[in-house]
């Protein structure tokens, strides 16, 4: 992996950590479509964690990668739901949740939390 690469896998698995501290359920594999799955409450998250210094503070989802979201979710009954943690620094993260779809932006999601 590239530097930046790394950057991004080790900013994701900690917007995972956090997102699965304040929603439940468990963090699945690096290779599961949806990254914290709550089954007793039948939500999947799919987590995404952009740093707060972003120009543009939105989010894209491929469409090959939504339809296997998508397909996990219908196979095992569970409703989707899209969390996005923007980290300004280690003592200023935001959470929002918003519909899981190909492209939005965080002005169009609603907070969670304070």
């Amino acid at each position: 992996m590239t530097n930046n690469q790394t950057e991004r896998h080790e900013l994701g698995r900690q917007g995972e950590k956090i997102a699965k501290a304040t929603l439940g359920g468990k963090t699945t594999k690096h290779t599961a479509p949806l990254d914290v799955v709550d089954f007793t409450a039948g939500i999947g998250y799919e987590v995404k964690a952009i740093s707060g210094m972003s120009k543009d503070l939105k989010i894209h989802i491929t469409d090959k990668s939504l339809a296997r979201k998508k397909a996990f979710a219908k196979k095992y009954g569970l409703k989707i739901t899209l969390i996005a943690i923007v980290i300004y620094d280690e003592n200023h993260i935001e959470m929002f949740r918003g519909k899981l779809k190909q492209s939005i932006r965080i002005s169009q999601m609603k907070r969670i939390g304070q």
